[in-house]
């Protein structure tokens, strides 16, 4: 299962990409008791590939079946294991492609050991480099900040 768990995360880079999936995922459950059907076959309505393959996957290997109160309960533990997920808030001076997004979250994994979703703020004021916040604990790492303090020292 963890496995799995970790297939669908590698699937989440930004905040808006883990509301959108819990939002599916909600939807999921207000289809589980219409209809007697396999999550994966549910899931294709939502018309989300990564969702289909993580419940196609976990079909084939009899984690869930058909039995639609545990098809929902199953659901609901997913959604609060998602929402787990440690976030961190990053704002940088320049609107990041979704592969810039994708690389900066694998490094976070690969040097923090875990998956941490990224919260994006555009910041055109920072000039450069970024400010974070993570768990409580804030850095500011911007050009704005440095260039604030020549200018005080100097006058």
């Amino acid at each position: 299962m963890a496995e799995m768990l970790e297939f669908l995360e590698e699937k989440i880079f930004e905040k808006e990409d883990l509301i959108s999936i819990l939002e599916k995922i909600s939807q999921l459950e207000q289809l589980v008791f219409k209809s007697r059907a396999l999550l994966s076959e549910k899931s294709k309505k939502l018309e989300d590939e990564n969702l289909y393959q993580f419940f196609l996957k976990l079909e084939e290997r009899g984690e869930i079946n058909l039995d639609q109160k545990k098809q929902f309960d199953f659901l609901e533990k997913l959604k609060d294991w998602l929402k787990k997920l440690p976030i961190l808030k990053l704002e940088i001076a320049f609107l990041p492609s979704e592969k810039t997004i994708e690389k900066i979250s694998q490094w976070l994994k690969k040097e923090v050991g875990k998956k941490i979703i990224l919260d994006v703020y555009f910041n055109p004021k920072i000039v450069g480099g970024a400010i974070l916040e993570y768990e409580g604990k804030f850095a500011n790492f911007s050009l704005a900040k440095e260039i604030d303090k020549i200018f005080y020292e100097k006058f």
